[in-house]
């Protein structure tokens, strides 16, 4: 008879000691942009200076299966239970426990990481509270490409990366509906992202403009680019074109001018050969002369005789 009243009263008491113990979640709602990092906060009464000896923590993902996320037992880390989802991306921010917040941080956020979290804190007493992440991955980069297939026909294609599907629309510059013409396909990626390709292909003038827009429609979002038919579609390979070239005449001048200075490095040896020949020969003439004369004179007199030469005549 003894037992059972005592029984009712330990349970009287611990239920009126968790009465007592709340965690609270101030923001029931996180939204993430894929890749990036979050942090989602639960508190809870601590009521003079943290024991940490006597605080528990959890942090669980609740899927089909549940998932450990981060546990604290009785102030120390044990993450042997952890779940592979998120080995290396989790941090408790444990100089926020006195004050009695749990901070639990995800980095480089996964589309996998959206759901609904469980924070469960025990310390002198028990409690929880239920978070929701949803995780966003908009289509923020759009490479476009432009190909011209002949006879004023060109294919325009945009592609990105996001998630949900999205829907590609496109219009030309007057704003007109052309997405009928296009061909759009999915596939998923890395880390459930989804790679969409869409290709119109129309007939154009050159400088018209157009625009894809990657329409999400869960999110309420649109990215958009314009792609422009220029006058050199084929600018890329023109441009590696052109630098072939450029390095073509390069070379070409650099050895031109290389043999160039080599002919004239000939010619002058040869020149000077000729010019020492011919000197030897006049310094030899001069020597057999009877009277010794500078060349200058020796010039000088040969004039002079053919003047009087011309004058008799």
């Amino acid at each position: 008879m003894e037992r059972p009243l005592l029984l009712y009263i330990f349970l009287f008491y611990w239920n009126f000691l968790n009465a007592l113990f709340t965690v609270e979640a101030p923001q029931s709602l996180y939204i993430v942009e894929h890749g990036n990092n979050v942090t989602m906060e639960c508190t809870f009464p601590v009521n003079g200076k943290l024991k940490f000896g006597d605080l528990n923590v959890s942090w669980e993902k609740k899927d089909e299966l549940k998932k450990l996320v981060y546990v604290l037992v009785r102030g120390k880390e044990d993450l042997k239970g952890q779940h592979s989802d998120f080995k290396g991306r989790i941090k408790l921010l444990k100089e926020n426990l006195n004050l009695g917040q749990s901070l639990l941080q995800i980095t480089d956020v996964k589309l996998r990481d959206a759901g609904t979290y469980h924070c469960i804190i025990g310390y002198r007493g028990a409690d929880y509270k239920t978070i929701h992440l949803k995780v966003k991955a908009p289509y923020r980069t759009i490479t476009q490409r432009v190909v011209s297939t002949g006879h004023n026909e060109w294919k325009l294609t945009c592609q990105s990366e996001g998630y949900p599907e999205a829907e590609v629309i496109w219009q030309n510059g007057d704003y007109e509906d052309l997405t009928d013409k296009a061909n759009t396909s999915y596939q998923t990626g890395r880390d459930q992202l989804y790679h969409v390709t869409s290709t119109l292909t129309i007939k154009s003038r050159i400088d018209e403009i157009f625009y894809c827009i990657f329409w999400n429609k869960e999110l309420q979002e649109n990215t958009s680019a314009i792609l422009h038919i220029a006058d050199a579609p084929d600018g890329i390979l023109w441009t590696e074109s052109r630098r072939f070239v450029g390095a073509t005449l390069i070379t070409t001048t650099f050895v031109g001018s290389g043999l160039l200075f080599m002919f004239c490095i000939r010619k002058a040896r040869a020149n000077k050969d000729n010019r020492t020949s011919v000197l030897s020969s006049s310094i030899t003439s001069l020597s057999k002369d009877k009277d010794t004369h500078d060349c200058r004179d020796a010039s000088f007199e040969d004039r002079e005789l053919k003047y009087m030469q011309i004058e008799k005549t």
